[in-house]
């Protein structure tokens, strides 16, 4: 079954405001695993489309794999 991860990055730096003074989230990346084979390789042949999804949901990256990621 699909999932989707979140990883989080250690910040290169402190934290930065954003305009209205609230901390900026930390850097993290989705992961999304454990796809079919055949759905893995439709998402990556559009990198255009995860780029954008990434930088709508604020993500550094998406990683889209076929098989299990284990993040722990």
């Amino acid at each position: 079954m699909a999932r989707l991860q979140i990883i989080e990055f250690p910040a290169a730096c402190p934290e930065v405001a954003t305009l209205d003074s609230t901390p900026a989230s930390p850097p993290f990346a989705l992961i999304l695993d454990d796809l079919d084979e055949q759905t893995a390789n439709a998402l990556r042949s559009r990198p255009e489309a995860l780029n954008a999804f990434a930088k709508q949901c604020g993500a550094r990256a998406v990683g889209v794999f076929h098989f299990p990621v284990d993040l722990g």
